[in-house]
C-alpha cells in the first residue's frame, strides 16, 4: 500500500488531471516553500554572523567574562585565587585591569577630548587584549626602552588627535580637577592605534600600563576587575557557572552582555523580529499547500471514487494526499536549502552586499551558517507541509464514492 500511495501522489503532483501538463499549483507551492526556507536560512545566517561579529568586536576591547567587585570600589583578590581561577577548565587567561575615564590632551596641537583608559599588564596583557592582532599602525607596546609609559589608542581617538605617533599625551582623571592629593596626572607616548570593531570603542579607548592607571585611579591599590579569557567553544555563561564555586562571595561574575545590556537586547530583538517576519512568510507559503491539495482532491474526485469502488481503503486515500504534501515539502525544502546556502555564500563571500564605511576593517556582511539552525528550519518547514496537507487529505479519505462518480 505504501508503494502504491507514493506512486499515485507523485503522479498527482506532477500532472494536471485534464490538460496532462505540469501541475502549476504544485510548482507554485514548491516555489513558495523553497523561497521561505531559503529566506529563513539566509536571514538566520546573517543574524548569527552579525551577532558573532558584534560580540567579537566587543570582546576585543572587553573580556567576554569579567570578575568585578560586588559592591563597587576596588577589587582585591590574592594571587593564589587567581592561580586557581586560571586552572579551571575552559579558562584561557586571567588578567587584572584598571579602568576609568579621563581627559586626554595633546599639548603640541592644543587638542583635548574625552577617553576611557584601560590599564593592563604591559607584558601579558597585550596578547589577551588583542592589541597585537588589531593594530592598525605603530607598535603594540606600553613601555619605552627606558621604562616611560606608552599608550595604544582606538583608531578614531587617534584621528581626533591627528595621529600624533611618538608625541606625549597627558591624561587628566576627574579627581585631578578637584584635589591635588593622591591622584596623579598621567603621561604616555602614543605608540600605535587599534581598530576593535566598534566605533564607540575606537573613539574612546586608550590602553596604558597598569601602573600608570593605578596612579591615576586607584592609588590605594587593587584593580577595577579581572578579565577572563575563554577557550574556543566555551561561552561566557558556561564559564560563569564553572567559576561560581571558585571565586569569593564578595565578587560577582559579569558577562559582556550584562555589561552592555542595551546592545545585547537590541541584537536579540532584531534577531527575533527578522525571524518572526520571515517565519510568517514561510507559514503563508506552507498553507498554500492546503489550497493546492484541496484543489487536487476536487479535481480527482472521480479517481478517488473509482479507487474506493475497486476496494481501496480510506487509509490508502489518506496516505496518497499526505504523501503529496510530503513530496511538495521535501522538494521545496531541498530546493530552499540549496538556495539558502548559495545565498549565504553570495552575501558573505561574493561581496554583493557591503557594510557601511564605518566598518572599514570588515567590508562584507558576516554570515555564519549554524547546522543545527538550518536542520531545525528544514524540519519545521517539512512538518508544516505535512500539517497543511492533513485537512484536505482527511476530506479526500471521507469522500463518498457514489457522489464522486455522479459529480
Amino acid at each position: 500500500m505504501g508503494s502504491l500511495s507514493w506512486h499515485l501522489a507523485w503522479r498527482y503532483m506532477r500532472r494536471h488531471p485534464e490538460r496532462r501538463t505540469v501541475a502549476l499549483a504544485s510548482v507554485v507551492s514548491i516555489s513558495g516553500v523553497a523561497l521561505g526556507v531559503a529566506a529563513l536560512i539566509i536571514v538566520m545566517g546573517v543574524m548569527e554572523g552579525l551577532e558573532g561579529f558584534i560580540s567579537g568586536s566587543v570582546t576585543t576591547a572587553e573580556a567576554p567574562l569579567e570578575i568585578v567587585p560586588g559592591s563597587g570600589g576596588a577589587l582585591f583578590i590574592p594571587d593564589s585565587v587567581l592561580a586557581v581561577i586560571g586552572e579551571v577548565p575552559g579558562i584561557a587567561s586571567v588578567s587584572p585591569y584598571i579602568e576609568g575615564e579621563a581627559i586626554v590632551r595633546l599639548p603640541s596641537r592644543d587638542l583635548e577630548t574625552g577617553c576611557r583608559i584601560r590599564g593592563i599588564d604591559p607584558v601579558t596583557g597585550i596578547a589577551s587584549s588583542g592589541l597585537d592582532s588589531n593594530l592598525v599602525y605603530g607598535e603594540p607596546r606600553l613601555l619605552e626602552a627606558d621604562g616611560f609609559p606608552c599608550t595604544v589608542t582606538g583608531l578614531y581617538l587617534a584621528e581626533d588627535l591627528y595621529h600624533p605617533l611618538g608625541d606625549t599625551l597627558i591624561f587628566f582623571p576627574p579627581e585631578s580637577f578637584f584635589t591635588s592629593r593622591g591622584f596623579a596626572i598621567g603621561r604616555a607616548v602614543l605608540a600605535g592605534a587599534v581598530e576593535t570593531g566598534l566605533p564607540v570603542n575606537d573613539r574612546a579607548l586608550a590602553y596604558v600600563p597598569m601602573e600608570l592607571a593605578a596612579r591615576m585611579f586607584l592609588p590605594r591599590g587593587g584593580c577595577s576587575g579581572i578579565a577572563v579569557g575563554l577557550e574556543d567553544g566555551v561561552s561566557p555563561e558556561e564559564a560563569a557557572e564553572l567559576l561560581g564555586p571558585v571565586v569569593p562571595d564578595s565578587v560577582r561574575l559579569r558577562t559582556w552582555k550584562e555589561k552592555n545590556p542595551s546592545l545585547a537586547a537590541s541584537m536579540q530583538l532584531e534577531k527575533m523580529g527578522s525571524f518572526a517576519a520571515i517565519l510568517l512568510i514561510t507559514l503563508v507559503a506552507t498553507f498554500n499547500i492546503t489550497g493546492t491539495i484541496a484543489r487536487s482532491v476536487v479535481e480527482r474526485r472521480r479517481d478517488i471514487s473509482i479507487l474506493k469502488a475497486m476496494g481501496a481503503s480510506s487509509r490508502l486515500i489518506l496516505s496518497v494526499f499526505i504523501w503529496e504534501g510530503a513530496l511538495v515539502g521535501l522538494i521545496g525544502v531541498s530546493a530552499g536549502l540549496a538556495l539558502g546556502l548559495t545565498g549565504c555564500w553570495l552575501v558573505g563571500g561574493a561581496g554583493i552586499l557591503t557594510l557601511p564605511d564605518v566598518y572599514s576593517f570588515h567590508e562584507h556582511i558576516p554570515v555564519s551558517v549554524v547546522p543545527a539552525s538550518v536542520a531545525a528550519t528544514c524540519a519545521a518547514s517539512l512538518l508544516l507541509s505535512l500539517a497543511s496537507a492533513a485537512v484536505p487529505a482527511f476530506r479526500a479519505a471521507s469522500l463518498d464514492p457514489l457522489r464522486g462518480l455522479r459529480g
